[in-house]
């Protein structure tokens, strides 16, 4: 698409749609690129069903987010919060420049959330504009739940419903063969439950500690990521998507003719 184009398409007032990944590691059967490829499809995904419903176009991506968490292992490429943060921002600031008013943001990982709601939050103060926002592996999280027999058992850091979401959307770049469950490493006494938790005595709910999950998992790998199927990645499209798809609709049918504007 030219410049001109561009310009052209922006007086039709079109909802863009741009997604945000990382580059972080998801276990050994699952692409470092997961997040970032995930979110382009499913921004695609999008644009494509409500095609013949809402002008949308699709940004290109912005493929590297915050993941703080996964530094100590191999092809973590994570920037700064801040850095994340201010990206964001000159990219909802070009959008703007050039005409764009109706931004959805397809994020992808639970890292980047922070910088970007600071961000839109900015752009609400700086531009007026309501930016939208939806993230695809969090959703699975709350929608899949009722397919499983124990979600808790399951659900996880390259565990489900992400390994069987991938399974159905990009099949060639999973490895199931290589999902190994393992327990968490007891660091120094403390029982690890989740990336940044660990058991309190005999209380129900976790403590916070802030580790590097490499110093807890050999793996990188949360919940069990042995039961992923096609069949379940196809449910997850199905519910996932139909949610993302009735955001948009929603996001459009309120914000046309400036109806979220605000004087910045």
């Amino acid at each position: 698409m030219s410049w001109t184009e561009v310009k052209s398409i922006a007086t039709e007032d079109p909802i863009i749609l741009v997604p945000i990944g990382a580059i972080e590691q998801h276990g050994p059967h699952l692409p470092i690129h997961e997040d970032s490829i995930v979110a382009d499809w499913s921004a695609n995904y999008i644009a494509t069903q409500l095609k013949n419903e809402i002008d949308i176009l699709v940004a290109p991506a912005l493929n590297y987010g915050h993941s703080p968490t996964f530094r100590g292992y191999a092809g973590n490429l994570s920037l700064a919060q801040n850095t994340l943060r201010l990206v964001v921002g000159e990219i909802l600031d070009g959008l703007v420049a050039s005409g764009f008013r109706r931004i959805v943001l397809i994020d992808n990982n639970g890292g980047n959330v922070a910088p970007i709601t600071s961000a839109s939050l900015d752009a609400r103060q700086g531009h007026g504009i309501l930016v939208g926002h939806l993230y695809p592996w969090q959703l699975g999280y709350g929608l899949m739940r009722d397919a499983y027999d124990d979600a808790s058992a399951v659900y996880g850091h390259g565990a489900e419903p992400e390994h069987s979401a991938m399974l159905a959307m990009f099949p060639e770049q999973v490895h199931s063969d290589s999902a190994v469950k393992r327990p968490f490493t007891q660091l120094a006494g403390w029982n690890p439950t989740s990336y940044t938790e660990a058991k309190i005595g005999n209380n129900s709910v976790p403590g916070t500690v802030f580790w590097d999950f490499s110093e807890i998992s050999d793996t990188g790998v949360s919940g069990d990521p042995t039961v992923g199927t096609q069949a379940m990645g196809e449910l997850w499209i199905e519910r996932v998507m139909g949610f993302c798809c009735d955001y948009v609709r929603e996001y459009n049918k309120n914000t046309q003719n400036g109806a979220c504007d605000v004087r910045p």
